[in-house]
């Protein structure tokens, strides 16, 4: 009989609610329950690693509205209403300036009153983090982590650029790839200030085009040497009456990365100067930071503003006895306390079954059952088509899934009994989730079904709500893909022309219209999809810009063999990260085992027999260490995180 093995996966974290009373929240102590926040995989965590949601407001600037945080009464009023975090904004412009004892003094009022506090450099104009304005980062960040490391303060989380941009609306991906080209090179200096004095810290990294383009960071991460003894996040930034259409974005990230809130508002991005309010679209996004996301990740936010300014995003009309319905709606947020979801999805016709010898065509047709933010997420705009919710796509208006608002076509108009099913008029952000029965865990190869038409068309891909996309040899360096166009690519029409494509990253020569748009790097990059065991999975693919389409994906099985033969495959190692450096090793054939930490030295080897998994405890310090697994048919080197 076929030996099959089942791999011993994680205990899923316990979505628990912590003893604070919310009818009282004054009394709580937020710093002294959870501890120093750390990640665990792309949660945010307590000090004993179970998820936390920091809920708060943001500050509106010191040289602006100074009069809403002056002294520890203003962070005290702030806590009596809800809030567990306060988000200092420091301006460098606009009339602001660099205040360092300023921000010690707010630190230490947070501090002592149990809330964590985002120490906010705030950049807006310029928008790139390099300029001679801000000149004073890395001193000030320098300085600050060692004054919070020696107080012993660990309420403290830091943000090191808000809002990146070059000043020109549009797609947040347009200008994207240049901005981030910026914050990474800022980051790469500014991390390692900070990871210096404050090891372990929770550092918030701005994202381009004033903190929405969430894949630039996903396609083309910062260095790990940077990141090395801390813990990154990214920023998203929303408001609600004008933006939208950018939230899925947040939605479909979380399933690869570490995301956090730090400032949205329930105004137009202006701040409210025209005193809209958009309280319905606020749950929206409320929904989302509470679990209802590809990722079922938890996601913390800082609400703009704590002030009483002009406009309708300000919490007070009088400071400190009157709030606007902004700072009204906030604090009934922040009273309701925990109120973490997930998105659920059950499979439609039956799921597809995948026993990693034969490929398998996942149709997009056959999502999985649920409806919006369950088992898709879908915005129709209705200045593009005649329906807000609807499905937009010829299949659909033909009445497949009509009720629905996944936009599904065809392929081929001119066979479309026979032709694939493909989405179509994807916005940035939108997510379809697809349940597969996997008999075999593993690295699978795969490719996509796309038209020739050029657009960003960046993609993520998860498993059960964890990034699925892996490298040549399992690493998870690169957590986005570009699908590449059928023949090379046009930029007007394209729509009928499909093919197979491989996904992968490569120089492309002889299509310079293509490398403008795309920005595609210099070196090559395939992708594949791992399962860490058998059984039935949810794959999860997110559409992180404007896409041309998508038709189908193919997992590509590795062939037949004896019935009783054991198919040798590439090792599992996971989870990853590693949460105290305990993870498991499973095997396909007889293999070595070993653990190197940075420096190369050897921490852990073992020898394990085919078709078992291993359970190791490195006992060793957080940080980057190397598995390596090598068997008479496979060779893997494996980068693991030690939390």
């Amino acid at each position: 009989m076929k030996k099959l093995f089942t791999l011993l996966s994680a205990a899923m974290l316990c979505l628990q609610s912590f003893a604070f009373d919310y009818s009282n929240p004054g009394n709580n102590n937020y710093v002294k329950e959870w501890g120093k926040l750390k990640l665990v995989g792309n949660q945010l965590s307590s000090a004993s690693g179970q998820p936390v949601q920091l809920r708060g407001w943001s500050t509106h600037g010191k040289n602006w509205h100074g009069s809403c945080f002056d002294d520890k009464g203003d962070f005290e009023l702030m806590k009596s209403k809800g809030a567990n975090l306060a988000r200092i904004a420091m301006y460098l412009k606009d009339g602001g300036y660099e205040d360092i004892n300023w921000m010690k003094q707010c630190i230490q009022w947070t501090n002592e009153l149990g809330m964590y506090c985002i120490v906010d450099w705030h950049i807006l104009t310029p928008g790139n983090p390099n300029d001679g304005a801000y000149s004073g980062a890395e001193n000030f960040f320098k300085s600050i982590s060692g004054w919070v490391a020696s107080s012993g303060f660990e309420n403290v989380i830091y943000e090191i650029c808000n809002e990146p941009n070059v000043d020109i609306e549009g797609d947040p991906y347009l200008y994207g790839p240049q901005v981030w080209q910026d914050v990474k090179s800022y980051a790469e200096k500014i991390l390692p200030a900070i990871s210096q004095n404050d090891k372990n810290a929770v550092v918030l990294v701005g994202t381009p085009q004033w903190d929405k383009a969430l894949s630039c960071p996903m396609e083309d991460p910062i260095s790990d040497d940077a990141q090395k003894d801390l813990n990154v996040m990214y920023t998203f930034h929303h408001y609600t009456c004008d933006q939208q259409f950018f939230l899925g974005i947040l939605s479909g990230a979380a399933a690869s990365i570490p995301v956090f809130v730090s400032e949205w508002g329930v105004s137009k991005d202006d701040g409210g100067a025209d005193q809209q309010v958009c309280l319905e679209d606020a749950d929206k996004m409320i929904e989302v930071c509470n679990g209802k996301n590809l990722g079922n990740q938890i996601i913390s936010w800082a609400n703009w503003s704590w002030s009483d300014n002009e406009r309708s995003s300000s919490a007070f009309s009088s400071y400190p006895n009157s709030m606007k319905q902004s700072g009204q709606y906030v604090e009934k947020q922040l009273r309701n306390g925990d109120n973490f979801l997930k998105s659920t999805s059950t499979p439609y016709d039956g799921g597809h079954k995948f026993d990693g010898k034969n490929d398998l065509i996942i149709n997009m047709e056959k999502y999985d059952k649920g409806g919006h933010n369950e088992a898709y997420y879908d915005y129709d705009r209705e200045d593009w088509w005649e329906c807000k919710v609807c499905n937009a796509g010829d299949y659909g208006k033909a009445g497949f899934r009509q009720d629905e608002s996944v936009d599904l076509g065809y392929t081929d108009k001119n066979d479309k009994e026979n032709c694939l099913k493909n989405i179509g008029y994807i916005v940035n952000g939108e997510w379809v989730k697809y349940t597969i029965d996997v008999e075999k865990a593993g690295v699978y190869d795969f490719e996509t079904y796309v038209c020739d038409h050029i657009d960003y068309n960046v993609i993520g891909i998860s498993v059960d709500g964890k990034n699925a996309l892996v490298g040549d040899n399992g690493e998870e360096r690169l957590k986005a893909c570009r699908l590449q166009p059928a023949k090379g690519g046009v930029t007007d029409g394209g729509y009928d022309d499909w093919a197979w494509k491989s996904v992968g990253v490569a120089v492309d020569e002889e299509n310079p219209a293509y490398d403008n748009v795309m920005n595609v790097r210099s070196e090559n990059y395939n992708f594949h999809i791992r399962f860490e065991e058998p059984g039935q999975h949810v794959l999860g693919i997110a559409f992180l810009t404007s896409n041309s389409g998508l038709g189908a994906i193919k997992l590509k099985g590795k062939g037949n063999t004896a019935v009783d033969e054991v198919v040798s495959d590439a090792p599992v190692i996971a989870p990853n990260p590693a949460e105290g450096g305990v993870f498991n090793v499973s095997v396909f054939e007889n293999s070595a085992v070993k653990v190197v930490n940075s420096l190369g030295s050897v921490v852990y080897a073992t020898e394990v027999e085919s078709n078992t998994t291993v359970s190791v405890n490195l006992n060793a310090a957080p940080g980057v260490y190397f598995v390596s697994v090598v068997g008479a048919t496979n060779a893997t080197t494996e980068k693991l995180i030690v939390k």
